[in-house]
């Protein structure tokens, strides 16, 4: 039989959630917010535009793990990152190594 591998929880990933929420405000408007769950703890997360947006009352707020950024300063965030991941570069499809 296989042995139980000691404290076994720290070697894994803990699962990842991501959900849209909604509230309806005082004012009767609907505010929708992106919000990633990671061990219990939710933040509001989008890598896509605003974490937090209420389109009768206008307001947009942008989040990355939790932390809040002005449009300009997420928006140099996001232009930051470096082209598509590995997987997704069409260069590599189609090609078969031997």
């Amino acid at each position: 039989m296989a042995e139980e591998i000691p404290n076994i929880k720290k070697w894994t990933n803990p699962k990842i959630k991501v959900r849209r929420v909604y509230k309806i405000e005082e004012d009767g408007s609907k505010t929708r917010a992106h919000v990633i769950e990671r061990r219990g703890i939710a933040k509001f997360h989008s890598e896509d535009g605003p974490a937090l947006i209420n389109e009768e009352q206008k307001r947009k707020e942008y989040y990355l793990n939790g932390i809040e950024f002005t449009f300009d300063d997420w928006n140099e965030i996001m232009k930051g990152k470096e082209g598509l991941p590995w997987y997704k570069n069409p260069a590599f499809k189609g090609t078969v190594r031997f």
